[in-house]
């Protein structure tokens, strides 16, 4: 019997498996080097999953809500460049009126109330640059609620201001702009406020809305879903 599978479709030969292999490692590292240079608290296992993801998923649009100092915006824009193609648009304020609203924390309202917000966002500007990563990012100087709507987005990351009102607002607004069969990343399911979990109304509505695939737990716990 003649085997009639189309040559683009075999499967890579041994070869090519291992300098695939080879290759994506090689930006894996790059991505973590680079993220160690930035400012945040997104762990390296999940720079590390979102790396593999862009990857291998390949999205041509990615959305970040809360960017901060691009620790994890700058690995995924390591990977986009390394599919040749894609690029992230990272949502934030950098603003110290914005990083308060609904937050209750004493510690935390002191910690976004005096905390360099003009001199993060600068300090990622720096980065970006210095890592050649211009043509796959694009910063977007917004909140949430007032940015435009992105179309046709393939990953979306939420890890913006974790109240209940403001976490809810970026699901219900951002989700239903992921197209079918993209990815939705939730970050802090469990932040804890003054006696609640902040986050817990936006989870359940992403478990209503999408399908969910997994839970992390790393120094926070973080979610993966899929838009049906």
């Amino acid at each position: 019997m003649f085997d009639t599978q189309d040559q683009a479709t075999k499967p890579n030969s041994h070869y090519e498996q291992v300098i695939d292999v080879l290759a994506e490692r090689h930006v894996k590292t790059e991505a973590i080097e680079m993220m160690r240079q930035c400012i945040g608290w997104c762990s390296e296992q999940k720079g590390e999953f979102l790396v593999d993801l862009i990857l291998k998923a390949k999205p041509e649009i990615v959305v970040e809500i809360g960017v901060w100092g691009g620790k994890s915006l700058v690995p995924m824009a390591r990977a986009l460049k390394a599919n040749k193609n894609g690029v992230i648009y990272g949502i934030d304020p950098w603003n110290p009126v914005e990083s308060l609203k609904e937050v209750m924390e004493d510690a935390n309202r002191n910690y976004w109330g005096q905390i360099d917000h003009l001199g993060t966002k600068q300090s990622l500007e720096q980065n970006i640059r210095n890592f050649s990563l211009e043509k796959n990012v694009v910063l977007i100087q917004s909140t949430s609620e007032d940015a435009a709507p992105i179309q046709g987005i393939g990953l979306l990351h939420v890890d913006g201001n974790h109240s209940e009102k403001m976490s809810y607002l970026d699901v219900t607004k951002w989700v239903p702009f992921v197209k079918s069969g993209g990815y939705i990343i939730l970050d802090d399911m469990t932040w804890y406020e003054k006696g609640n979990f902040t986050t817990k109304k936006a989870c359940e509505w992403m478990d209503a809305n999408c399908i969910k695939l997994a839970e992390f737990d790393d120094n926070c716990k973080w979610g993966l879903w899929v838009k049906p």
